[in-house]
């Protein structure tokens, strides 16, 4: 995990493009293990969703994996999400049927 909010208000926190960048050559160069697999972020109070800018962050983790996911956690519901990116179908919530906690 590395943290990337960089750019936060009361309402919305950014992750900045050239930290993306700059994780992807770490693991490329070597410097860091691991993957690019997705991000996530709190929804606290206001429920499980992407805005339009988590779909546009979304969609530029696809370019790592077409695998990535976005997980919304809602703390004060005690609840989470994650999406995924379907061909012909865009940015998609998995059902909680499919999600299986380890």
């Amino acid at each position: 995990m590395i943290p990337g909010g960089t750019e936060i208000s009361e309402v919305s926190c950014a992750f900045p493009p050239d930290l993306l960048a700059r994780v992807a050559s770490d693991i490329v160069e070597g410097r860091i293990e691991g993957r690019i697999v997705g991000w996530y972020h709190s929804h606290p109070g206001i429920g499980l969703f992407l805005s339009q800018t988590d779909v546009q962050t979304h969609m530029q983790f696809c370019q790592f994996s077409p695998y990535a996911v976005s997980l919304v956690a809602e703390p004060k519901a005690e609840e989470f999400g994650v999406w995924i990116f379907e061909n012909g179908t865009g940015v998609v919530q998995l059902p909680s049927s499919l999600i299986h906690v380890i």
